[in-house]
């Protein structure tokens, strides 16, 4: 008889159905073998992990759930254990290999232990399957070595701190940016990157931190070994521990000094580029204005003219006054067809500053310079730019103002409709020429407008002034060039001109 843990009595036949039951319901595979290696108890958790039915296994040698080297050093084991009594692995546990019916093999966790019954030698076997777990550290370890690929490869500086300001980790992006090794700064503090006058903003990040939030795309100024101020975008998230407590700060800064820069130029270029525009404007009014009024100034004078002659005819008429009237309003007419003769003569001869220049870089900038200030219209830009045209001799500013002037033409004339795209194309013609071609896939151009398409005034347009293709084409007639509508398109509209190549220009390419 025996006696329960609870204290219950309890028969053998009652102790065997209860040793059977928690073997036949036990999640992990309980196997007992004798001193010779033959299975005497195989549960229903083997019948899973090994793929073979008891009555397969109870019998058979252990060695088959084996592979190799399990399988040919088991039996010797066994023999060596019942002439010496030498243990190797009863009652510790270790990480072994199994072999499944397939003869596909799975990790697995084996404790063993010895017990003797009824003078028999028998082991007893507990297996835990690894597979899962296995993969679970797997997957984790792969994650781990991917994340430290990304973090060593990025072009951001990654850079991890405690809430104490203390450097932990710094990637190689990081001692690009700001000229230090890791070995000089881990352990550092982070105020060897922050300028004086900015470390209030860093106890202002520490508090956000703190309370458990990020900053994103903050712009500001941090220090370079050298001394020198590098502009960076920062965004910085708070390491919180398993607790969930904040611990410290990772930190990713990406340098935007050149982007910076570039849109100081790119504004420097809108500056002048609006410039040259104005004073381009105000020259074709100019010359337009005196062009119109030289027509009624001349009637006037004609008038003037008449009316004397008419005056002098009449009789007893005081012509001394009117004749000194009207030679008074003759001279002023004089005088404004003068200063409206000086204002375009000015206009017409005013200076450019011209230099050979790659035509094909001055339309890449025009199209940057065209795009800014637009709002997102989703317009395909196509380039087909000859590399082997020479150097052109031309006014840079004045040049991008006609290309701007067409592309900004072409992006609205696009806005209603599916597909947009641009295409641009330079190539050598006529052997003397270079040409620029540009066209679009808006609605095209009326022959109405076609026909009246470079008189100032004229635009399509609701807030145009319709001076700028006329202004684009003194610019270019100016260089010594033309430009045109291309007339037979089915889809869009288009534009080209041409630029002479002038003495120097092969020698200049």
């Amino acid at each position: 008889m025996g006696r329960t843990t609870s204290g219950v009595k309890s028969t053998k036949s009652e102790s065997d159905s209860l040793f059977r039951a928690l073997i036949a319901t036990a999640v992990d595979g309980i196997i007992v073998i004798d001193s010779h290696g033959a299975v005497q108890v195989y549960n229903a958790a083997c019948e899973r992990l090994f793929g073979y039915s008891s009555r397969e296994v109870i019998g058979q040698n252990i060695k088959i759930l084996m592979p190799e080297p399990y399988h040919g050093e088991h039996d010797e084991y066994l023999r060596n254990f019942r002439e010496s009594g030498e243990r190797r692995i009863i009652g510790i546990g270790r990480e072994v290999v199994g072999r499944r019916k397939d003869h596909s093999t799975f990790p697995m966790y084996l404790s063993v232990g010895e017990s003797e019954l009824e003078g028999r030698h028998l082991f007893v076997g507990i297996i835990r399957d690894l597979t899962e777990l296995k993969a679970q550290a797997a997957s984790h370890e792969g994650a781990n070595r991917l994340l430290a690929q990304l973090v060593a490869s990025s072009d951001d500086a990654i850079i991890s701190k405690t809430l104490d300001g203390i450097i932990t980790s710094w990637n190689r992006a990081a001692e690009h940016i700001f000229g230090y090794a890791s070995s000089e700064v881990i352990g550092k503090s982070i105020s060897i990157l922050i300028p004086l006058d900015l470390w209030p903003e860093e106890e202002r990040f520490i508090e956000q931190l703190r309370a458990g939030r990020g900053i994103e795309h903050y712009e500001t100024e941090r220090l370079h070994k050298d001394g020198s101020v590098v502009l960076v975008s920062l965004s910085v998230s708070p390491i919180c521990d398993a607790k969930g407590v904040v611990i410290g700060a990772s930190k990713i800064a990406r340098d935007i000094t050149e982007k910076k820069r570039a849109e100081a130029r790119t504004n420097m270029l809108l500056s002048e580029l609006a410039h040259a525009s104005r004073l381009s404007a105000m020259g074709q009014m100019s010359s337009a204005l005196a062009h119109e009024l030289n027509q009624p100034l001349t009637a006037i004078m004609n008038y003037i003219k008449a009316t004397k002659r008419t005056l002098a005819s009449i009789t007893g008429f005081p012509t001394a006054r009117a004749n000194e009237l009207i030679e008074n309003a003759a001279h002023e007419t004089l005088r404004a067809g003068a200063i409206i003769k000086n204002l375009r003569d000015f206009v017409e001869k005013r200076e450019s500053k011209r230099a050979f220049e790659n035509l094909n870089k001055v339309i890449e900038e025009s199209i940057r310079l065209g795009f800014v200030g637009v709002d997102d219209v989703n317009v395909n830009v196509r380039l087909e730019l000859d590399p082997e045209i020479p150097l052109v001799l031309i006014d840079k500013i004045q040049i991008q103002q006609v290309m701007t002037n067409l592309i900004r033409n072409g992006i609205e004339a696009m806005q209603l409709v599916d597909r947009r795209e641009l295409s641009i194309s330079t190539t050598r013609a006529d052997g003397d020429f270079v040409q620029v071609t540009m066209t679009d896939t808006g609605p095209g151009l009326s022959p109405e407008v076609l026909s009246r398409l470079f008189q100032p005034f004229i635009t399509t347009k609701e807030k145009g002034m319709g001076i700028g293709l006329t202004i684009c084409q003194s610019i270019v007639e100016a260089h010594g060039g033309r430009i045109w509508p291309i007339e037979e398109r089915t889809v869009g509209a288009g534009f080209s001109f041409r630029l002479p190549l002038t003495e120097g220009s092969d020698l200049a390419a």
